[in-house]
């Protein structure tokens, strides 16, 4: 049973669950597929572009890493908009619990999408990868220590993406169970609504068919517009600097990462002092984790 006020807002968690399911699938393959030949940039798949093999195996490889890559978007376009509809309803004040797991998994997917991001190791990758690595580094006492013990070595080269592809990897597993307790404990108490109405039985609809059939429409509305971007715009996300090999001697001239990495990037560059960013992010994301004026329990 469910609420009988809820609105389309309330189809954010269940296509938020849809795409990462995706992204799941999605990943697995580009994971059999993946070499790290970090002197190949963007083609580190065994049958891609620019790679000897049959004509639908490249076709559908190639369709996959877009998807993949579109998918990324899409994940926290549904992210955004389901913390966004939490935030507007004070849905936290229901149940602090749920949305304290629901802000633990969107940092965790941050770190996974940022750890994906450095996989293609393309110029713009690589750079973004040396900023976050150096703000490591500039950590008292325990920096240089932190630095070495996670690249492997003491400066950010080519044997980061073996290690970066498996913590991408393992982090997968962490947001599937993320996602588990999530969902256990949204049943424990159930959804908010629009008006925070009671339980009653006659506030209540059974979920199937009410709003069954207007996740799944929604859903495969979605993944239509995202397999026509994958086919027709591939790249459209990309910039120039993600087709050149990566430079150590040359930074970008424009450093602009995905958009949804946009509000931190310019929290770190708007404070000179690394650690003063740092804290500034983290900030931010208590800001978000304990919204004002407060949790009503």
């Amino acid at each position: 049973m469910t609420q009988i006020n809820l609105n389309y807002f309330w189809c954010s968690g269940s296509l938020l669950l849809g795409v990462m399911a995706l992204q799941l699938v999605t990943g697995i393959f580009c994971a059999i597929e993946y070499l790290n030949l970090t002197k190949k940039h963007l083609f580190h798949v065994k049958v891609g572009v620019g790679e000897p093999g049959p004509i639908m195996d490249g076709l559908v490889s190639d369709l996959l890493r877009f998807m993949h890559l579109w998918g990324a978007s899409l994940v926290f376009v549904c992210l955004l908009g389901h913390i966004g509809r939490g935030l507007y309803y004070c849905s936290y004040s229901k149940n602090p619990v749920l949305w304290s797991f629901g802000m633990i998994l969107y940092v965790v997917i941050l770190i996974e999408a940022f750890l994906g991001y450095l996989l293609p190791w393309h110029q713009m990758s690589y750079w973004a990868g040396v900023v976050i690595s150096t703000i490591f580094l500039s950590l008292p006492v325990i920096g240089p220590h932190l630095y070495s013990f996670l690249l492997g070595s003491y400066d950010f080269g080519d044997g980061i993406v073996s290690r970066v592809f498996c913590v991408h990897v393992c982090f997968g597993f962490v947001i599937i169970a993320l996602i588990v307790l999530h969902l256990v404990e949204l049943h424990k108490i159930g959804s908010s609504n629009s008006f925070n109405s009671g339980d009653s039985y006659s506030d209540v609809i059974f979920f199937h068919k009410g709003y069954g059939y207007k996740d799944v429409l929604l859903f495969l509305s979605v993944m239509l517009a995202t397999l026509l971007f994958s086919c027709y715009s591939p790249w459209f996300t990309s910039l120039k600097e993600n087709f050149i090999t990566p430079n150590p001697l040359a930074t970008p001239t424009n450093i602009k990462p995905e958009w949804y990495f946009l509000p931190f990037y310019a929290l770190l560059r708007s404070i000179e002092n690394k650690i003063g960013g740092l804290i500034a992010v983290v900030m931010l994301l208590v800001l978000v984790w304990v919204p004002v004026p407060g949790w009503v329990i």
